[in-house]
């Protein structure tokens, strides 16, 4: 008999190795903006290559900031825009289109910033915020032709996965070039690996299985067959927009995009600049700033099949898998954070740091998979709007971190005035979600059924 490997799992993998693609890029402006705001930013490389690549740019952090909720405000745009554009067209051709488009300006950036000047370079990443807005909508649209039920928190965890897995990959990756070749290459590389990968995408991505030139007619039918109604597509579908803006399952998932996004892109556009204040290199800046996310991506990828093993034996209702889990992760996260007000070491911070970050990718199977649960048909737009809500943060938090520090060296400066007000909010706001969770996942079902319920009305 000939080896079969089924072709969900395929279409699986090729989405999260695209998330990783593209948040591994993310990084790329926090890792090399030590190189813009360092004063002595020929010590923290390490070969004469990496010495004369250095930039020749005189930003601040609040500059740097800026770039960041300059991307967010075009990534705000087209989260909706993209849950609907997911309903209209193939879902896998917007999926890889975005990425082809942000790694290719990706490519521009190098240049921008050290010849053309600041305005370009912000034009760029208003652009590359633009393009992937339509990333997370498009995602679960993929999803929902391609997971079955009783795969959903194992197969949705893979490519969410993905998108702390680009962490991981993304600071050592980004910090070994710019310590050992020059800051430029960071964006040639990263970028140059997602058009390799949207070539890969072309011939193996499909937006459903009927549609599969290599799938076997066993797979189509067990994956119909699981699906059931929701495998079926209507023609001229009208979103419940009412009914999902009304909805306070969806309100919650709101608070709670929102509150993970706070900390997910605080981490992100600053967490190499907080560890620099350590004396590390930036070698191994890239590298220490990676180890919250690799048990962050190991955490949440156990988690899918504890969820499903959960539900599929019957202990306990979806709605309280999903509560746990999110309460284990932004429980964790928000306590470590909190501690992090009274740390003064490198060492410890880095700990608590590393358990906190690891324990939120739980909340992958609680918060993130439940847009799957509420509606499988509509998640391409549920998940555009909470995603719409949490980019807010994502906006909010560079431009505050750049006011905050733009007459000091470092935002997390330990014995700075600042530091405990900010970080007591950011745990506050953990800890609002997980009672706010709680309070709404018990009426979880009832709503979500109601929404399918309507949902079925339209067709």
């Amino acid at each position: 008999m000939d080896f079969y490997f089924p072709r969900r799992f395929i279409i699986v993998i090729m989405t999260s190795l695209g998330m990783i693609v593209i948040h591994a890029m993310r990084v790329n402006i926090a890792v090399t903006a030590i190189t813009f705001l360092d004063k002595k930013p020929h010590t923290k490389v390490g070969t004469a290559e990496a010495v004369f690549n250095l930039p020749s740019v005189n930003w601040s952090s609040q500059m740097v900031g800026y770039l960041h909720s300059i991307f967010y405000t075009g990534y705000l745009f087209t989260q909706i825009p993209g849950g609907i554009l997911a309903q209209m067209f193939p879902a896998h051709r917007i999926f890889g289109g975005c990425i082809l488009v942000s790694c290719t300006l990706n490519l521009l950036l190098p240049i921008c910033i050290e010849q053309v000047g600041y305005g370009m370079a912000a034009a760029v990443r208003a652009l590359q915020g633009l393009s992937e807005g339509l990333l997370f909508p498009s995602s679960y649209a993929i999803m929902r032709h391609w997971v079955t039920p009783e795969e959903k928190s194992r197969m949705g965890s893979v490519v969410l996965t993905g998108v702390y897995s680009g962490a991981v990959i993304g600071l050592p990756i980004s910090g070994f070039i710019t310590h050992y070749l020059g800051w430029n290459y960071v964006y040639y590389f990263h970028g140059g690996i997602g058009i390799f990968w949207f070539i890969i995408w072309l011939f193996l991505g499909f937006e459903k299985p009927s549609h599969h030139r290599f799938i076997s007619q066993d797979e189509i039918k067990h994956i119909e067959a699981s699906q059931g109604q929701t495998a079926i597509v209507h023609e001229d579908d009208q979103v419940p927009w009412k009914q999902i803006f009304l909805s306070l399952p969806v309100n919650a998932l709101n608070l709670c995009n929102f509150a993970r996004s706070f900390i997910f892109f605080l981490l992100l556009t600053n967490e190499p600049e907080y560890l620099n204040v350590f004396g590390f290199t930036i070698a191994e800046n890239g590298l220490y700033s990676a180890m919250p996310h690799l048990f962050m991506a190991i955490f949440s990828g156990l988690s899918g099949p504890m969820a499903d093993y959960l539900i599929n034996g019957g202990m306990v209702t979806p709605t309280q898998v999903r509560k746990l889990f999110t309460g284990i992760g932004f429980g964790m996260e928000g306590t470590c954070m909190l501690l992090l007000v009274f740390i003064r070491d490198g060492t410890l911070a880095l700990i608590y740091l590393t358990i906190g970050v690891g324990f939120s990718g739980f909340s992958i199977s609680g918060w993130q998979i439940n847009h799957l649960d509420l509606s499988p048909r509509y998640a391409s737009v549920l998940v555009g709007i909470t995603t719409a809500v949490g980019t807010v943060a994502g906006i909010l938090n560079p431009t505050l971190v750049g006011q905050m520090t733009k007459d000091q060296v470092n935002f997390f400066i330990p014995n700075r005035k600042k530091l405990p007000l900010i970080v007591s909010v950011r745990a506050s706001f953990y800890f609002l979600i997980v009672c706010c969770t709680g309070t709404t996942s018990t009426l979880n079902e009832k709503i979500g059924n109601l929404i399918s319920l309507r949902c079925n009305l339209y067709n």
